[in-house]
């Protein structure tokens, strides 16, 4: 309520000076009327454009998020019922014809919760026997939504209010409500909304205030009072209820979005003649200054840091992030996990990892009923496979913008060992390693492994082709890890060019090879093999018919480049017969830079471990 009032008293008092400075602003119209509008158009917020800020900075769960959405649906309702107000006292002149009109608005009021919403409850009975969103049903609502913009209309309410109260009595958190809005929704954004905004453009013309410097002045103190009256309330309400100064001058911010709103409201006005194209100008300019200045003061006011969960060293010994984005793929990484993490697996972990991408509806409403929505249908046949293997693992899900940088943030903050995700199917191009594979491979800060299925049902026979770089040990680490734990056949392929022998080189990569599978405490066989052909790649795609997968780690050499888009298909991956794991040693790729990872992991989303165990 202080972030109406505040901006509303502050709103009333701006009038007054600008009435008796400069009347020729509000020539014409009465003093209440004009009063009542400015204050009404400064306590404005827009409620989808504060939604969609929260969720993009992942703060709709955190508490200064959930008390800004809460203010801002107040500050909603309350902005509809003060516009009306100051319709009516524009539009009515005589004391016979404002009782008239309250009376027919009380009537009209009743008539829409006591006649209309059971009526409306029925619709919704019709569309559940159905199962589905009828055009008669449809045809009827649109209907109802006329006739009670035209009786608002009538009474000398505009017609806007009859359209707000007939959505305002739907029944809500219904799958009847969430079908007709995706109904409306996409021919309203797409095609209303863009023609509702060059209408208010070509409505503003900045050309008005240059007919004096006091004009730019009046315009500067409407968003400095607008300023001032949404933040300054909003953060002393705030602070005065215990929240903390930060946190309550950031949910003064996030308050001082106007938006769509603002120029609903300014449209009416101007339409109403409460006030003229200069006022206009200076409110439109002041709606856009506020909106603008959201994001970067909120992220001077309440960075990232300050919500997202600190970093905790990971007390178990091996632990293995699996994005998924399609259900199916799920099942082949668990089996694969498994015999990184082997049979006993109490102090490993596995972690599922879904990330949504804002649905195109969510920018537009609030978001409090994505409960309702399913979640995490992508996880359901990996959480299956795991709890037949009983295996540990703790679901993850929640929207991102930026998919690559938040897998790479969830990794840091919950310090997996590996990353095993499926390869990229480009839309455009050829190469497996592109899109979200490649930024994953260039900025990840752990190993990263690229799993390309081929029909894997088990790792009884490995190979791993070596050329000495380092991926190419994180490739026999791998394979030696998977030796262990299933007792699987291992061969290193050392490919050398013709004529040189087991020189230097090769003494190097057998040293290398003994250095990671002759371990004292669990010696495991290993077949080191050195072939000499001019082509490596021709080698290897030649052996990998008598292996069930192949580990090899990303080389130019493969014919494996991670590039954001390729033309040219990688060609082991290609033509290889068996499965594959492509593998990144933590680090960037050669020639490639890190992508900077501004996205963070908010702490409501990642429930601890104890909470999420499966």
């Amino acid at each position: 309520l202080s972030s109406i009032i505040a901006p509303f008293v502050l709103g009333v008092l701006l009038t007054a000076a600008m009435y008796r400075i400069s009347p020729a602003l509000f020539a014409g119209v009465p003093f209440k009327a004009a009063a009542m509008f400015m204050g009404a158009a400064m306590s404005v917020t827009a409620f989808p454009v504060l939604a969609r800020i929260l969720t993009e900075r992942n703060l709709h769960k955190t508490h200064v998020g959930a008390v800004s959405i809460t203010c801002a649906a107040v500050n909603d309702v309350a902005a509809w019922f003060i516009l009306a107000l100051v319709v009516a006292v524009a539009n009515v002149h005589a004391a016979p014809q404002a009782i008239m009109t309250g009376a027919l608005t009380a009537i009209y009021v009743l008539v829409m919760f006591f006649v209309v919403k059971p009526f409306l409850r029925q619709l919704e009975t019709v569309y559940d026997r159905q199962g589905r969103l009828s055009q008669n049903v449809v045809a009827v609502i649109f209907l109802l939504v006329l006739v009670s913009a035209f009786t608002t209309a009538a009474i000398h309410i505009h017609a806007l209010f009859g359209a707000f109260l007939m959505g305002f009595i739907m029944p809500k958190g219904t799958q009847f409500v969430r079908h007709l809005a995706e109904k409306l929704e996409d021919y309203t954004v797409i095609v209303f909304l863009p023609i509702f905004f060059a209408y208010t453009g070509l409505r503003t013309n900045l050309g008005l205030l240059g007919g004096g410097q006091h004009l730019w002045l009046w315009a500067s103190l409407i968003v400095l009072v607008a300023c001032v009256g949404k933040i300054g309330g909003s953060t002393l309400a705030a602070r005065y209820c215990g929240t903390a100064w930060r946190e309550a001058t950031a949910i003064g911010v996030l308050m001082n979005t106007r938006g769509l709103m603002e120029l609903v409201i300014l449209s009416v006005g101007l339409k109403l003649g409460v006030i003229n194209n200069e006022v206009f100008t200076m409110m439109v300019v002041m709606a856009i200054v506020t909106t603008a200045l959201t994001s970067p003061l909120l992220h001077w006011v309440y960075p990232v840091r300050l919500f997202t969960k600190p970093a905790e060293k990971s007390r178990e010994s091996y632990s293995i992030l699996i994005p998924v984005a399609l259900p199916k793929s799920g099942g082949p990484l668990v089996e694969l996990a498994e015999t990184l993490m082997g049979h006993d697996n109490h102090n490993a972990r596995l972690y599922a990892l879904h990330l949504r991408p804002p649905a195109d509806h969510d920018a537009y409403r609030s978001g409090l009923d994505e409960a309702d929505s399913p979640r995490d249908e992508a996880l359901a046949p990996l959480l299956a496979q795991a709890r037949g293997r009983s295996l540990p693992v703790e679901p993850l899900s929640f929207v991102s913008r930026d998919v690559p940088a938040d897998i790479s943030a969830v990794a840091a903050a919950r310090h997996v060992n590996l990353v095993l995700m499926g390869f990229h199917k480009p839309v455009i191009g050829k190469t497996i390693l592109g899109g979200t594979v490649h930024r994953v491979l260039s900025q990840c800060p752990t190993h990263v492994a690229i799993f390309v299925d081929r029909g894997f049902r088990a790792a009884r026979r490995i190979l791993v082709p070596y050329l000495g770089s380092k991926h190419d040990v994180l490739a026999l680490e791998l394979a030696g890890r998977m030796a262990r734990n299933t007792g699987a056949m291992v061969t290193v392929l050392h490919v050398i060019p013709p004529m040189r022998g087991e020189d230097g080189r090769s003494l190097h990569a057998k040293e290398q090879v003994d250095r990671v599978f002759d371990d004292p405490t669990s010696p495991t066989p290993v077949t080191f093999r050195v072939i000499e052909d001019p082509s490596p790649v021709g080698v290897v795609l030649h052996q990998a018919q008598s292996f069930d997968l192949i580990v090899i780690g990303v080389a130019e050499a493969w014919g494996l480049e991670s590039h954001l888009f390729g033309w040219r298909a990688e060609k082991v991956a290609r033509d290889c017969p068996c499965s594959l794991l492509i593998v990144r040693k933590e680090g960037t790729l050669p020639g490639t830079a890190p992508i900077a990872t501004t996205t963070q992991v908010p702490i409501s989303e990642m429930p601890p471990a104890e909470e999420s165990k499966t």
